[in-house]
């Protein structure tokens, strides 16, 4: 993806997800200018509302996965094809701003004409190929709050918007401090895991894996769809890093009926996070 500054749309095709489940249908899409959140045209801050976040340039099926988990998260989410030159002032809480294959001069002309745009100052986390120390010196100092380098690890970024959000919003309450799933409880900021009360031991790749799957309950999860998610690649058809790290969970978090969640491997597809109902 490149940007070309100089002919960035005005109007975009933006999808608006709300609550905690997005949807992804051609009927949700609908014309909007950044700074503009669905329920609240004026874009003021109102207690008790969900923070607006802008995706902006990013490819459509990785749009598509940081926006479920971004509601998933609490957030409301409007994903941008491009970075339109008229900005209607407010609105936007975040930007997740996907630099592509920009050159990191050309992200640093966008992220200053952002900032030159937009008037609350809300916080920029870009996104960017890696770069050289100086360049990226040069994308905070044109007003970057925060920058990954690409490919993502699903968690960290996740984890990473919700630490922006809380540094610059320490007021707001975000909806997945804590998740709770029967015996289950996870701390999302402080990374613990407590299954009956008990805090559960786990590496870091362990609890991105289970804090993954256990908001994707229900859902088959692929392989694929794992490693990119975890480690922030495809890690080859012969590796069983994937496997090991399963059979870790299930054993760790005992996952079994009797503690009402059970993890199904589906031969070739993937895993499943399941929830079992016991009847007495």
């Amino acid at each position: 993806m490149h940007w070309n500054r100089h002919a960035v749309q005005e109007s975009l095709d933006v999808r608006m997800h709300t609550g905690t489940h997005a949807s992804y249908l051609p009927e949700d899409r609908e014309e909007a200018h950044i700074g503009h959140k669905p329920e609240d045209a004026g874009g003021a801050r109102t207690a008790g509302s969900s923070l607006y976040v802008a995706l902006v340039g990013h490819e459509r099926q990785q749009a598509d996965q940081l926006a479920r988990l971004l509601t998933q998260q609490g957030f409301q989410v409007g994903v941008f094809d491009a970075w339109p030159e008229r900005v209607s002032p407010g609105g936007v809480d975040l930007i997740v701003l996907d630099l592509g294959d920009a050159m990191a001069g050309d992200g640093v002309d966008l992220i200053a004409r952002i900032r030159s745009q937009v008037r609350n100052m809300p916080p920029i986390l870009a996104l960017t190929a890696a770069v050289a120390e100086s360049e990226l010196a040069d994308l905070y100092d044109a007003g970057a709050d925060d920058v990954m380098f690409k490919p993502l690890r699903i968690a960290v970024f996740a984890a990473r918007v919700l630490a922006l959000a809380r540094r610059v919003y320490p007021s707001q309450e975000l909806q997945t401090d804590v998740l709770k799933v029967g015996a289950y409880v996870i701390d999302v900021a402080a990374r613990r895991l407590h299954l009956n009360a008990q805090p559960v031991k786990l590496s870091s790749r362990e609890f991105d894996l289970a804090l993954y799957l256990f908001r994707n309950v229900g859902r088959l999860v692929s392989r694929s769809t794992l490693e990119k998610a975890i480690w922030g690649r495809e890690l080859g058809v012969d590796s069983k890093t994937v496997d090991t790290h399963i059979y870790r969970l299930r054993v760790k978090l005992r996952l079994q009926p009797e503690n009402g969640l059970q993890l199904a491997s589906v031969y070739a597809q993937g895993f499943r996070l399941i929830q079992v109902v016991t009847l007495s």
